[in-house]
């Protein structure tokens, strides 16, 4: 757990967990163990971060093929 989730309230924890890592409500609001939460927060973090690069890579692999039709279409560039 980072210092940003650690000033997460529960409930904003909770919904952190179901949304990142698919665990219900009802077993996200149980976990009362505070190692096992700060170990999912972490897991969840991690795999937030994962999408956040995959999504920054899609969008710069879009950004690149538009940049590239722009040039077919601005230089006549053929394809190879």
């Amino acid at each position: 757990m980072t210092d940003s989730t650690a000033k997460l309230t529960k409930q904003e924890q909770n919904w952190m967990l179901m949304t990142i890592l698919q665990i219900p409500w009802h077993h996200a609001n149980r976990i009362e163990d505070e190692s096992d939460r700060e170990f999912l927060l972490g897991k969840a973090e991690e795999a937030l971060h994962h999408m956040q690069l995959q999504q920054q890579m899609s969008k710069q692999e879009a950004v690149r093929g538009h940049e590239a039709e722009e040039d077919k279409e601005c230089c006549g560039a053929k394809d190879s």
